[in-house]
């Protein structure tokens, strides 16, 4: 279940990062009009999105390697899905928080924070559930 969890993870991640940069090469007029008043200029938002995006896509990476690493059975790879999953999981469990305290303070952007919110708990539930059955298997000394 935690290869599958870190597979989901990597395509959502590689998704989420090819979206990113495909909106920077089209143009982020349209998430400009949607933020509040920036104090950017709309090519340093590009740039910005489009560094998140490549950030999105070396993570998704990082899974399938690792990914790759489990199938092989290679030991460094059990510590490596342990490590990257339980960073995962607090940074996603961070994340809703944030988005959440986010809501209450923002009344009118409330449905898409609390939307996040969710999401992102969601995220944490899985990394956290993964961490939780690789660090098991690893005590049993059973590969993934």
């Amino acid at each position: 279940m935690a290869g599958a969890i870190l597979g989901i993870g990597a395509g959502l991640w590689l998704i989420l990062g090819a979206a990113g940069v495909l909106l920077a090469a089209a143009g982020v007029e349209g998430v400009e009009r949607a933020l509040p008043p920036l104090a950017i200029d709309t090519e340093a938002l590009s740039a910005a999105v489009t560094a998140v995006s490549t950030g999105f896509l070396g993570l998704g990476a990082v899974h399938l390697l690792i990914l790759l690493g489990l199938r092989r059975r290679r030991r460094w790879s059990q510590t490596a899905a342990i490590l990257l999953a339980g960073v995962l999981a607090a940074l996603c469990l961070a994340l809703s928080a944030a988005a959440a305290t986010s809501a209450a303070v923002n009344p009118a952007m409330a449905p898409i924070l609390l939307l996040a919110a969710a999401a992102a708990a969601v995220g944490a539930l899985g990394y956290g559930l993964a961490a939780a059955r690789l660090v098991l298997a690893r005590r049993a000394g059973s590969a993934i």
